[in-house]
């Protein structure tokens, strides 16, 4: 249900600011059921824990006038007499009567004021919400009265306040302070001007009316935004809501379009200025977001439409409102959410979570026994938001863990690796797990110095890397063989001809690579095939193909040391087995990952130890020693030589 309590009452309403209580004063030009011509105050109690619909009336005084507007005030004067604050009735009379509701509350005398001044009904009355022993009236006189109930017994009033010319007022219908700014008021009236007084000045700062001077019913300031106002009128030809800039008056800066006829009463929400409660001669009670101008949520319709709206300072959401009907209302905002403007073109806007459900504090735990909490300070006097402050706890529930924690965030912090090192081996020493030792040893390993990682893995991981005294051997042998001239490695001469084995030479590489044919017969007369000296034979018998399965049964001792090698990244020792097993293919290949420097010495091993004569020509150009070329050929050949050296010229260029 959208109205969680109520009472049978045609009367205007004000809460209280700082207490559970609702003062009621008959209103002027509402008649009940019994026609009585009566006007009383009364004050109910606004108990929202008990599960009664109806309130609960706890103070009542007969009035002499009956109501237009009904104030109810903070504690101006300070003193325990008026705990409760101040209420104000602007009576049809056009006087102003004060009541002390904690005096009305004890049935005691409550009537502790009376003013009189104006001139008609006051329907402008209002305390100021940052002063609040200064109360403003506006009445159809057209005049405006500033009184100073510091003792309310004693009232006094500043001169009266009177606009002229462009700024001259009617029938004054509302009166509102600013929220933000003590001195600055604002009146509207009927003849459709709307003036902001300086009271320092005693006289309207700021006027302005709209293009068709509309009648103006009530307005209110926004409670963030000190120069902004909203503005509305009871003439069912114009019934929009205007929001006004004071910053520039020349048109209004937004325009609210739902109500069909003209609005009566309206409040900004306090807690939240997104929100703005109106109520209208269309039987229409509606909240309206001021972001977008859109309609957010809207009460249940009456018989009779409302003409007092009100927020409960007390609870953000909770809302009053009276009706024609002869009821009071309390409603929850969210309940009447869902109730939307059916049956016509304008819709109902998603109601958004509002300010008040804004967490005022909170808490999270985190690792290492934290706890952060926050909740709301005190604001500065005029600010807008209210601060957080964030508060960090330490909460120990168990001593070794933190210790522990402690420990590991230490050793992070300093990133020293002597600290790594000595927490690892703390760690392996303590764990009984093989497991977790082996983890903790590998991390310790991690943090050796620069240089020394690699080799303590691969000694941790179990493999032994080389000696110092195999290296100097290995060097050792790479200078002798640097030593060898490429005329001591030559084979003798062969006794032939020098073009025949230039072109043999040339040759060579065609029937390596020449596929041979399965059905071919291979003959075995020796008449068939003899070649042209022994040197040659013994080159056919070492270039014929190895058996299959000679290939698969390869030295498994001599494949585990070449793989072991491998692991240590002792290349050296890699290649020079393999030269030894006169494997030089794998040699060169294995060279090639060790670095350059091992690739080339590699390779003029290779280059040395051929004995292929196509070779002195090949090393020739490798190592750019053309001068070698030219002593080691015969002068016969002269044009063959001349041929080499201006081909190994074009490709070095």
């Amino acid at each position: 249900m959208a109205c969680i309590k109520g009472v049978g009452r045609s009367a205007s309403v004000a809460l209280a600011p700082d207490a559970p209580y609702m003062a009621a004063g008959t209103m002027a030009g509402a008649v009940d059921l019994s026609f009585s011509s009566s006007a009383n105050l009364e004050i109910f109690k606004l108990d929202f824990q008990s599960d009664e619909r109806d309130l609960t009336l706890v103070g009542e005084i007969p009035s002499s006038e009956r109501f237009h507007r009904l104030a109810w005030g903070k504690n101006g004067s300070g003193s325990e007499e008026f705990s409760l604050g101040l209420i104000a009735g602007g009576l049809v009379d056009g006087n102003i009567d004060l009541w002390n509701p904690l005096s009305l509350i004890s049935s005691e005398s409550a009537l502790v004021g009376h003013l009189s001044v104006h001139k008609g009904p006051v329907r402008g009355l209002e305390f100021n919400a940052i002063a609040p022993n200064l109360l403003a009236s506006g009445a159809d006189d057209g005049e405006i009265c500033i009184w100073d109930l510091t003792k309310p017994s004693e009232p006094s009033h500043f001169p009266l306040l009177k606009g002229s010319g462009s700024a001259t007022q009617g029938e004054i219908s509302f009166i509102s302070w600013n929220r933000k700014v003590q001195q600055i008021l604002a009146s509207t009236s009927y003849n459709g001007t709307t003036a902001i007084w300086d009271l320092r000045k005693q006289k309207p700062i700021i006027n302005f009316a709209d293009s068709v001077r509309r009648r103006c019913s009530v307005l209110q300031w926004n409670p963030d935004i000190a120069t902004q106002i909203m503005v509305a009128s009871d003439d069912d030809s114009s019934p929009t809501l205007k929001l006004w800039d004071m910053r520039n008056t020349m048109s209004p800066v937004r325009e609210f379009t739902g109500h069909q006829k003209g609005v009566i009463a309206m409040e900004w929400c306090p807690s939240d200025s997104s929100y703005l409660l109106t109520c209208a001669k269309d039987n229409r009670t509606i909240c309206w977001d001021t972001n977008t101008a859109e309609i957010v949520a809207e009460l249940p319709a009456g018989n009779n439409w409302n003409f007092d709206v009100h927020w409960y300072p007390k609870i953000p959401g909770v809302i009053s409102a009276s009706s024609f009907d002869g009821k009071i209302g309390i409603y929850n905002i969210e309940g009447c959410s869902r109730y939307g403007a059916e049956g016509n073109s304008f819709g109902t806007a998603p109601l958004r979570a509002p300010k008040w459900y804004k967490r005022p504090v909170g808490a999270s735990f985190g690792f290492g026994g934290k706890l952060v909490s926050f909740h709301a300070k005190p604001p500065p006097k005029g600010a807008s938001s209210i601060p957080s402050e964030v508060f960090l706890h330490s909460l120990v529930t168990e001593q070794s863990l933190v210790s522990r924690t402690s420990e590991f965030e230490t050793a992070i912090e300093n990133g020293d690796k002597t600290s790594l090192r000595g927490l690892c081996e703390k760690k392996s020493e303590e764990t009984e797990s093989e497991e977790e030792k082996e983890t903790w040893s590998l991390l310790k390993i991690m943090f050796e110095e620069e240089g020394t990682t690699r080799t303590k893995l691969i000694s941790h991981l179990g493999f032994s890397l080389p000696s110092v005294e195999k290296d100097h051997a290995v060097d050792a042998l790479s200078s002798d063989l640097n030593g060898i001239g490429l005329e001591d490695t030559a084979p003798e001469p062969v006794k032939i001809n020098e073009a025949a084995a230039f072109a043999m030479d040339n040759g060579e590489d065609f029937f390596d690579n020449f596929p041979s044919k399965p059905d071919t017969p291979v003959s075995t007369s020796s008449k068939d095939f003899m070649p042209p000296d022994t040197d040659s034979s013994a080159k056919v018998e070492e270039t014929r193909e190895i058996p299959e399965e000679e290939e698969e049964g390869s030295d498994k001792v001599f494949d585990d040391a070449i793989q072991s090698a491998l692991v240590v990244g002792n290349y050296n020792e890699a290649v020079d087995q393999c030269i030894s097993a006169n494997k030089m293919a794998d040699a060169l290949v294995i060279a090639h990952v060790g670095g350059t420097s091992l690739w080339e010495s590699t390779r003029e091993k290779y280059l040395k130890t051929s004995g292929a004569p196509y070779m002195k020509i090949v090393s020739a150009m490798v190592n750019n020693d053309l001068t070698s070329l030219i002593y080691t050929r015969s002068l016969k050949f002269w044009k063959e030589t001349l041929a080499l050296l201006c081909t190994v010229s074009l490709s070095n260029s």
